[in-house]
C-alpha cells in the first residue's frame, strides 16, 4: 500500500487466515440468493469482495463478505451496515442493495462501481483542471453531506475511498472507520488527508475532520500532491518510531508548514477557490468551515459570482467601452471641429493679412510719390540748374572727371585719391554741394509729426556716374563722403534690374533716361538697405532744362547729369496698429536676381540698429521656392528668415503671411518720364501674423471643450463605478449563506486504532 493509505494491521492469526484465503479464493466463500458470484476481486481486513450480476436485472454488483469473525465487534459492524444502507439514498455514496446478517459467513451486496477509484485518475492525470476538480469536489461534498445529514462522519476521506462510476460520477466507499454521531472514540484516518486534532488518540470525531479531508482531496487534484507532503516530512515521520510520535511529528509538520495557498497562486487557482481550500486546511479546527454545508454554500456562491462575472464585466466594461467610444467620437468632433475653426480662421487671417498688406503697400506708394513729387521739384528748380551748369562747365572739375572716367572702371577709379581731393576742392562743386546741402536741410528741418520725406541723401552724378556733389542729412567726414568717387554700376544710374559688377568699364555703361526706382542696395558705411529715385537732366544750350520726353531732346542723347535722392527703408511706416510683435510688416526685394527675397526692412533690423548694433553685411533671405508661392498668393506656414539671428526669439515659430508688390506712381500723375512699361517697383510688402495667436481661440475653446469633456466623463464613469458597486454588494448581500447546525457530536470506533504509513 501507498504510504497515503493508514489501513489497520491485522494479527498475526488474521493475518495466517487472510493469507490462505486468498490462495483459495477460486470459489466465493456462500452463496449469495438472486445474485450470481463471477469473479474475485480482493481481500481485506475482514474478508473478500466477489463481483457478480443480479440474476433479476442482471445489474453488476459487489458482494463483501465477512468471514474473520474474531477480530471484529459484530455489534457496531451492524450498526455500521445499518448507516451505509440509510446512506445508500444519496447517488454519491456506494449504494448497498442487500445485508445477508444471518449469513455464514455475513455479507452484504453494494453495487459495482466500475470507473475506478480517483486515485487511480489522479496516479495517471497528477493534476486536473480547475473546472474539473471544483465539480468533482463539489459532488463528494455533496455525498458527505448526506452523510453528515444521516449521522456519519467518514473520518477516512481520501482519493482511494472516493470511487467513480462510468460517467464520472464521484462515489463515496470504505467507510470501515466511520464514526456514528453518537460515537466518541477515536478514529485515524490517511496521513496527510487527516486532520492535525484527528491524529490523536484521545481525540473526539468531529465533522470538521471530514471538511479538512475534504480540502486535502481538493487540493490534491489541483496541485498533484496531498498538502504538506514533501520528502522531508516523510522522512520524519519514517523515523519517528511509535504511532504515537508518528502523530505528533505529522501535527507538528502541519503547524510548521508554510500555507497551502502558496502552492495554489502558482497553479493559477482563483483567490475565492483558495480561500476556501485555506479554510478547509486551516490548522486549528475553530478556523475551518463547521460542516460541509458551508463549503457548499461557498462554491454555490462561488459559482453564482463567476456565472454572473460575464454580466458584471459587461455591466462595468460595456459601459466603460460605450462611455470611450462617446469620448473618442466626441473627441474626434472637437477636433474636426477646431480643425475647421482653424482653416476659418486662417482664412479669414489670410484675408486680413492681405488687405493689411495692400494697405502698407498703398501707404508705401504714397511715400514713393513723394520722393518721385520732390526729386522732379527739385531737379527742375532754375537755381538747381544754374549751379549745376556751372559746374558741368568748371573746366578743372571737368579735367578731373575725365581723369577719373580714364581709370577705366569704378573699382579702379577708387583708388584715384588725389584726382578725387583736388575735384572736392573745385569751387564750383563745393558751390552745388552747399546748394544741395541747402535743399535737403529744408525738408529735414519739418517739424515732426508733420509728413515729410525722410531723406538719407541728395546727390549728382554726371553722364559717366561720378557723384558730383552730395549732400547728407547726417553729415559725414570728407573721408567717408560718396563725392569725387564712380558710382556707375548702381541702379539709380544705369536703371539695370541689378547693380553691375565694379569692374565694370564705366564708358560701356550709359546712363537712365527716365525717372526710376532703383532696386535695394546696402549702405557701404552701415548696411542699412537704401533706395533712391532717380531721374536724368537735360540741359539745353541756352542752360535751360529740357524734359527728357521734349521734341530737342534726341533719342539716342545722352543726358548732362542725373539727380538721384535716397531713404533709408526702415523709415518707412509699413503698419498702424497696436498688435506688437504678433503683427508685423516687412520690405523684400522682389527683383530677379541675386537680391530676390532679401528682408530690407523689417522691426528685427530697426531694433538692432536702434541699439547701436550694425548689421553690415549680415542678410536675411526669403527662399526662393517660399517667395514663388508667395508672390502667386500662397498660403503657407511661414518661417522668418530673422528668427536665425542673435536675439530674435520674438520671431520664431510660425506665421501667416501675404505679399503685396508696389506699384510706381503714375507718370501722368507727376508729370514725369518712365521706362514703357515701367509700372511695378521692386519691393514687395510682406505682413506676417503669428499663426499661434490666430489659432488661439481655438486652442482655448478645445481646452475648454475637453476639460468639459474629461469632466462629464469622470461623472459619468463615477456613477458607473458606484452603480456597479452597490449592484456587487446588493448581490453578496443577498447570497450571504444560511448557518447550519454543525454536527460536531462524537461518534464511535468501527475498526482498530493501529495505523500504517
Amino acid at each position: 500500500m501507498s504510504n497515503e493509505d493508514l489501513t489497520q494491521q491485522q494479527s498475526p492469526v488474521a493475518q495466517s487466515a487472510s493469507q490462505k484465503l486468498s490462495m483459495q479464493a477460486t470459489t466465493p466463500p456462500a452463496e449469495v440468493p438472486g445474485y450470481r458470484l463471477e469473479r474475485f476481486l480482493g481481500s481485506g481486513a475482514f474478508g473478500q469482495v466477489w463481483t457478480g450480476r443480479d440474476l433479476n436485472t442482471g445489474r453488476p454488483i459487489a458482494v463483501k463478505f465477512f468471514l474473520h469473525r474474531g477480530g471484529v465487534n459484530w455489534s457496531l459492524l451492524s450498526h455500521e451496515v445499518k448507516s451505509l444502507v440509510q446512506l445508500s439514498a444519496d447517488r454519491h455514496v456506494v449504494q448497498v442493495l442487500e445485508v445477508g446478517w444471518e449469513s455464514d459467513p455475513p455479507y452484504y451486496v453494494m453495487e459495482l462501481v466500475t470507473g475506478g477509484s480517483l486515485e487511480e485518475m489522479l496516479s495517471h492525470r497528477e493534476q486536473l483542471p480547475i473546472a474539473e476538480a471544483v465539480e468533482l469536489f463539489h459532488k463528494i461534498c455533496v455525498g458527505l453531506n448526506h452523510c453528515h445529514s444521516k449521522g456519519v462522519l467518514h473520518c477516512d476521506l481520501k482519493p482511494a475511498n472516493v470511487l467513480l462510476d462510468d460517467d464520472n460520477e464521484p462515489r463515496l466507499a470504505d467507510f470501515g472507520q466511520s464514526r456514528m454521531t453518537h460515537d466518541q472514540t477515536p478514529a485515524l484516518g490517511t496521513l496527510f488527508y487527516m486532520a492535525p486534532e484527528q491524529a490523536d488518540l484521545e481525540s473526539t470525531p468531529d465533522s470538521s475532520w471530514d471538511v479538512y479531508a475534504a480540502g486535502a482531496i481538493l487540493y490534491r487534484m489541483l496541485t498533484g500532491k496531498p498538502p504538506y507532503r514533501d520528502e522531508k516530512v516523510v522522512d520524519q515521520l519514517d523515523t519517528a518510531g511509535s504511532l504515537p510520535k508518528r502523530l505528533a511529528r505529522y501535527r507538528q509538520a502541519i503547524q510548521e508548514s508554510s500555507p497551502p495557498s502558496e502552492q495554489l497562486k502558482q497553479t493559477g487557482v482563483d483567490r475565492t477557490l483558495t480561500r476556501i481550500i485555506s479554510r478547509c486546511l486551516a490548522f486549528e479546527p475553530t478556523n475551518r468551515y463547521a460542516n460541509v454545508q458551508e463549503i457548499l454554500q461557498d462554491l454555490d456562491e462561488r459559482e453564482r459570482a463567476r456565472s454572473r462575472r460575464p454580466l458584471m464585466v459587461l455591466g462595468l466594461i460595456g459601459p466603460l467601452i460605450l462611455l470611450a467610444a462617446a469620448s473618442w467620437f466626441a473627441s474626434r468632433t472637437v477636433a474636426y471641429a477646431g480643425d475647421k475653426t482653424r482653416q476659418a480662421l486662417r482664412d479669414e487671417a489670410y484675408g486680413s493679412n492681405l488687405l493689411t498688406a495692400r494697405f502698407a503697400a498703398r501707404t508705401l506708394e504714397g511715400e514713393l510719390e513723394r520722393y518721385f513729387r520732390m526729386c522732379k521739384t527739385e531737379s527742375s528748380r532754375g537755381d538747381f540748374i544754374q549751379t549745376l551748369r556751372h559746374l558741368l562747365d568748371d573746366p578743372q572739375a571737368t579735367q578731373m572727371r575725365e581723369k577719373l572716367v580714364a581709370a577705366g572702371t569704378p573699382e579702379k577709379a577708387y583708388e584715384l585719391t588725389d584726382v578725387r581731393e583736388t575735384l572736392l576742392d573745385v569751387p564750383a562743386r563745393q558751390a552745388m554741394e552747399d546748394f544741395l546741402q541747402q535743399r535737403l536741410q529744408r525738408y529735414v528741418d519739418i517739424p515732426a509729426g508733420v509728413r515729410r520725406p525722410e531723406l538719407d541723401s541728395m546727390f549728382v552724378t554726371d553722364k559717366n556716374g561720378t557723384i558730383l556733389s552730395i549732400a547728407y542729412a547726417n553729415p559725414v567726414t570728407r573721408e567717408k563722403s560718396s563725392a569725387g568717387r564712380n558710382f556707375a554700376y548702381r541702379t539709380y544710374f544705369h536703371a539695370l534690374p541689378n547693380d553691375l559688377p565694379k569692374d565694370t568699364p564705366i564708358e560701356s555703361v550709359e546712363p537712365l533716361k527716365y525717372t526710376h526706382l532703383s532696386s535695394a542696395f546696402s549702405s557701404d558705411a552701415t548696411g542699412i538697405w537704401k533706395v533712391a529715385v532717380s531721374l536724368p537732366i537735360y540741359i539745353g544750350e541756352n542752360g535751360e532744362l529740357i524734359k527728357a520726353d521734349d521734341e530737342e531732346v534726341d533719342e539716342d542723347a545722352e543726358p548732362d547729369a542725373v539727380f538721384v535722392v535716397t531713404t533709408n527703408l526702415g523709415k518707412f511706416d509699413l503698419l498702424q496698429g497696436g498688435e506688437g510683435a504678433n503683427l508685423i510688416a516687412a520690405l523684400v526685394e522682389a527683383r530677379q536676381g541675386p537680391l530676390r527675397g532679401t528682408i530690407l526692412q523689417h522691426p528685427y533690423l530697426e531694433e538692432r540698429l536702434a541699439t547701436g548694433i550694425e548689421h553690415k553685411g549680415q542678410v536675411y533671405r526669403v527662399q526662393h521656392k517660399t517667395m514663388d508661392k508667395l508672390v502667386a498668393g500662397g498660403d503657407i506656414d511661414y518661417v522668418d528668415p530673422v528668427s536665425s539671428g542673435d536675439d530674435s526669439e520674438n520671431y520664431a515659430g510660425n506665421w501667416l503671411v501675404a505679399m503685396e508688390p508696389v506699384a510706381l506712381p503714375a507718370a501722368d500723375d507727376l508729370g514725369t518720364e518712365r521706362r514703357p512699361g515701367d509700372s511695378k517697383a521692386s519691393l514687395m510688402v510682406l505682413v506676417q501674423y503669428r499663426l499661434a495667436k490666430v489659432f488661439a481661440p481655438v486652442g482655448a475653446m478645445q481646452s475648454e471643450l475637453l476639460w468639459e469633456g474629461a469632466t462629464a466623463v469622470l461623472s459619468v464613469l463615477l456613477i458607473i463605478l458606484f452603480l456597479w458597486y452597490f449592484v456587487r454588494r446588493t448581490g453578496k448581500q443577498r447570497a450571504v449563506p444560511q448557518q447550519t447546525a454543525a454536527t460536531t457530536r462524537s461518534t464511535g470506533l468501527t475498526e482498530t486504532l493501529q495505523t500504517k504509513v
